[in-house]
């Protein structure tokens, strides 16, 4: 069983519908798996919280769209997907690609589109029916509604609507429901740093599983086809390879597809954290540091000097490292005049508005082509002795390209994050 929760716009609650909704169907008994549309590494931190399952991310653009499907392929009771930004939204503003639809379509997964009814009553009416008919099959089997001020006005645009679309209501979530999580420049602040999350969560799916229909929304995810398996691709052979991976507040955007890919081809993920412990694991093979927030915690990191000196010196004697993004400004000088590792040619300072944003290809000195995406509000500006393996061209812009992925010994790090879980030729590029 699946559904997937849309919504009309960024904004308008499906993120805090998914949420509930995973953690009513929880209180029902149901072991629940979480999925999460688009690159978004913030929303699965909060689905793995509620569900206790890791969430996988679904997107068409990082991933092979023939990939995609067999990541439903599951033991669980039912799958839940939250959607990403408007349903329709995606690479560009003519076409469907990139979208949560195009996700729904893929997967052939029926559709609750989430509908903030703020101020609204038969007009909200209008809004569902021209996201139902703007697709010829738009997958839309349902609604639920958002931030309606009672029990009353739910039933105002109920009655609307069922009659002028068609579609059935499946429940609602007050104002007083919804959870407001604190939010920060790239999204919600993670769960880990969520203050009494489980206890809020728990506090507002009490109320949540009264007004939502979960007998309905689990006959709807009934409807799903079953997912047909596909071969298993050939994986390189790494065992024996023991890959630190940084873990904790600073470092924790990865896309669990990859790092279970890494442990199919027999690599031992041994995570450690560059805030509190003071040097690398012994005997590592390579390092992986992801994305994540190190300007916020940049004062601690500076102040963990034996980490940093313990990275740059394993780094200097020609470890194996792979860095995305937060891991990239992480190996530079210094992070807004905070120092950190200094052993990548580079200097990065945080700006008020994003520098990068959307999917982009990312083209290989080593002659590999491959999509990626960026996000971020850093500025990383190169000092003497840089050297970049990568083009990077943005895909709804091809005439906008620039030069990243710094380069120096056996470490390569770049802005753009990766999925590499159906590209398993890549990890022989960044895991030597």
């Amino acid at each position: 069983m699946r559904i997937l929760i849309a919504g009309t716009s960024s904004g308008c609650g499906k993120t805090t519908m998914s949420i509930l909704l995973m953690a009513a169907l929880r209180l029902r008994g149901l072991d629940v798996m979480p999925y999460k549309v688009g690159p978004d590494y913030v929303d699965p931190g909060f689905h793995m919280v509620v569900t206790g399952n890791l969430s996988y991310n679904l997107d068409s653009w990082i991933m092979k769209r023939e990939h995609i499907p067999s990541l439903l392929k599951n033991n669980s009771d039912i799958s839940v997907i939250e959607g990403v930004m408007g349903y329709y939204d995606g690479l560009n503003a003519e076409s469907f690609d990139c979208s949560t639809y195009e996700i729904a379509r893929l997967t052939d997964t029926p559709v609750l589109l989430t509908v903030d009814a703020s101020g609204g009553a038969a007009s909200v009416a209008a809004t569902v029916k021209g996201f139902k008919m703007l697709a010829h099959d738009s997958l839309i089997k349902g609604v639920l509604v958002n931030r309606v001020s009672s029990e009353g006005h739910f039933g105002l645009i109920q009655r609307a609507v069922e009659r002028h679309t068609g579609l059935k209501c499946f429940g609602y979530l007050t104002k007083q429901t919804n959870l407001e999580l604190p939010s920060r420049q790239l999204g919600l602040v993670p769960a880990m740093e969520t203050p009494n999350l489980m206890k809020r969560i728990n506090e507002a799916a009490a109320k949540a599983i009264e007004t939502l229909n979960t007998d309905a929304i689990i006959g709807l995810a009934a409807t799903a086809p079953e997912i047909k398996a596909v071969p298993s691709q050939e994986l390189p052979d790494r065992r024996g390879y023991r890959l630190g991976v940084a873990m904790d507040e600073g470092f924790n955007f990865y896309y669990r597809a990859n790092l279970e890919t890494l442990k199919n081809c027999g690599m031992e993920l041994v995570y450690f954290s560059p805030m509190r412990d003071s040097a690398l694991p012994e005997g590592l093979s390579g390092l992986y540091i992801g994305g994540g927030y190190p300007e916020v915690f940049k004062e601690r990191l500076s102040a963990n000097a034996s980490m940093r000196n313990s990275i740059k010196r394993a780094l200097e004697g020609g470890l194996s490292c792979y860095a995305e993004c937060g891991g990239l400004m992480y190996l530079g000088s210094e992070i807004d005049g905070a120092p950190m590792v200094g052993f990548l040619p580079l200097k990065s300072r945080m700006t008020d508005r994003l520098q990068r944003f959307g999917y982009v290809t990312v083209k290989d000195k080593s002659g590999l082509s491959f999509p990626a995406h960026e996000f971020h509000h850093a500025l990383s500006e190169p000092l003497a002795g840089a050297s970049f393996a990568y083009e990077v061209i943005k895909a709804s812009r091809p005439q906008n390209k620039w030069a990243c992925g710094y380069e120096k010994g056996a470490a390569l790090a770049a802005f753009a994050h990766v999925y590499f879980a159906d590209k398993p030729w890549l990890i022989q590029r960044f895991f030597k």
